[in-house]
């Protein structure tokens, strides 16, 4: 079976979604994506300290520097796989891509918990690296390409309530099987992950690929045919007329390959690319993988507790993380804004960082410290949760146009991972070297994030994709700064106006078709 034959969704005519039955099926395929990604960046620190998976390979239990490798040598995986994304992603769809993802996911995630020796566990974890790379590079952009624009904020954030979903299975299915004698303590958590994907692949099988990159690819009655799908066909055909409005602005510009994201012209396609870059580089300045991954030996080692204690803490926190983000979800992140959201919450996050390197510097603290501390790392979860989480990873799938989006969500998540891979490998040497002084590096790291956030990043909420490119006009940058701020006038704001109208009808006439029945 080739590529060729996923070139269009499987469709049985009688259980064909349409509308809000569709969208929900994006949601859940995508949700189930970063689901797998927070199982994956969460899985390998409940299971680094355990005694099974020490004796079977104990070169991780006294070389620091190849235990951070191992860890971290995933996110190798993943900086590849973003790295295919960004040159095939428009190439090949993005649903063929994202089978294609899910296929090394699977094989990578099936053969870890069978693992001998370092190796082979580097080898494949490597493999799923790849798997998640593909997916979180067009996972966003697929998401929010399909979304209308009411709901886009929300529902794209929902895949990353999923991902918090996935980092709290880990924690506490690890915990779970920490009482269970044998290599299957770490054997099931590692070959767990193996179901997520293929759920994936079941789901996208079904979906209809972006209606915005049938329409770059010159189809438009397929495109056409997707809009009206998802959002009924008065509404579809005008989003349709923005789409062929925005191609028609990115071919003036001669658009051609993906290294011209790079190139500086008067939709500020540079800039932009750089800021979805900086959006995700932004959310590893924050530390925020230091605790993801290594939450329960910081509990261990930093705070004094022990090993199922710390455990046991880690999963509450990741329930309190999937608390957060869904609070953030539900109430934030079209009201107050993305931009707004991240420098505001960074301010908080430098000082719980400050406070925890101010604690636990003693090898063992005291009882009060220990608290402090533990309390501080709580809080600065829930605060990156409901701040970081999905902002950061939405704002980099909508801020770039049409002409470059697939290039430059997958070169933000290049940027995500390599910080996140230079993050997880130092820690370990770093503690072991300068202890909690380390802490002092990310409470550094979150005060300067504050004012580049605050006047380089434009606010995107509450703007549709096509109203976006009217914050870069001529090689000038609008840095609108609140949801509320209207953006400049021009073709996209009209047809904007018009499709609020044509939605403001249909709803009328819904509820003149109640009242006369």
């Amino acid at each position: 079976m080739t590529l060729a034959y996923w070139d269009r969704p499987l469709d049985f005519p009688s259980i064909r979604p349409q509308g809000t039955g569709l969208l929900v099926l994006l949601t859940i395929g995508c949700g189930m994506g970063f689901l797998l990604f927070g199982y994956d960046q969460g899985v390998m620190g409940g299971l680094i300290g355990g005694e099974s998976f020490l004796s079977q390979f104990p070169t991780l239990a006294t070389n620091a520097t190849l235990l951070g490798f191992v860890v971290a040598v995933y996110e190798i995986g993943a900086l590849f796989g973003s790295l295919f994304a960004s040159f095939y992603g428009d190439t090949l769809g993005r649903r063929k891509a994202l089978i294609l993802g899910c296929s090394f996911a699977f094989v990578g995630g099936a053969i870890q918990g069978g693992c001998e020796n370092v190796a082979m566990l580097i080898v494949f974890r490597i493999f799923t690296g790849l798997g998640i790379g593909v997916l979180t590079s067009l996972l966003p952009a697929f998401h929010a390409e399909c979304a209308p624009a009411r709901y886009r904020g929300s529902i794209v954030l929902l895949d990353l309530v999923m991902c918090a979903s996935g980092l709290t299975i880990s924690f506490w299915l690890t915990y779970g099987m920490s009482f269970v004698p044998g290599h299957a303590q770490w054997r099931f958590p590692l070959s767990f992950q193996a179901i997520f994907p293929l759920i994936v692949l079941f789901i996208v099988a079904f979906l209809p690929d972006s209606p915005r990159w049938l329409a770059a690819q010159g189809r438009i009655d397929e495109s056409r045919e997707v809009l009206i799908r998802y959002n009924g066909e008065a509404v579809g055909l005008e989003i349709l007329n923005e789409i062929e409005t925005a191609l028609a602005l990115e071919s003036s510009v001669e658009v051609a390959r993906w290294s011209d994201a790079f190139k500086p012209n008067g939709q500020c396609f540079r800039y932009r690319t750089l800021l979805a870059m900086g959006a995700l580089f932004a959310q590893q300045a924050t530390g925020v993988n230091m605790i993801s991954y290594y939450s329960t030996t910081i509990f261990t080692d930093s705070v004094g507790l022990s090993r199922n204690l710390s455990l046991l803490l880690s999963g509450v926190n990741g329930i309190n993380s999937l608390l957060f983000v869904s609070i953030s979800c539900a109430f934030l992140i079209d009201r107050v804004g993305r931009v707004r959201l991240m420098w505001s919450t960074a301010a908080v996050q430098a000082v719980f960082m400050a406070v925890m390197a101010g604690v636990l510097q003693k090898t063992v603290p005291s009882k009060g410290e220990g608290i402090v501390g533990a309390t501080m790392l709580f809080l600065f979860y829930s605060t990156f949760s409901a701040g970081w989480l999905g902002p950061s990873w939405l704002y980099g799938s909508e801020i770039s146009p049409l002409a470059t989006r697939s290039a430059a969500a997958s070169l933000a998540s290049v940027s995500n991972w390599i910080w996140n891979f230079v993050v997880v490998m130092i820690v370990p040497k770093a503690f072991q070297n300068i202890g909690a002084y380390f802490y002092i590096v990310f409470a550094i790291g979150n005060a300067l994030l504050v004012p580049l956030l605050y006047f380089c990043f434009p606010e995107t909420a509450r703007l549709s994709l096509e109203e976006i490119d009217s914050l870069f006009v001529d090689g000038k940058v609008h840095v609108r700064r609140s949801p509320r701020e209207p953006v400049r006038g021009g073709a996209f704001v009209e047809m904007h106006a018009q499709r609020e109208k044509v939605e403001r009808g249909e709803q009328n006439m819904v509820e003149n078709a109640k009242v006369e029945v």
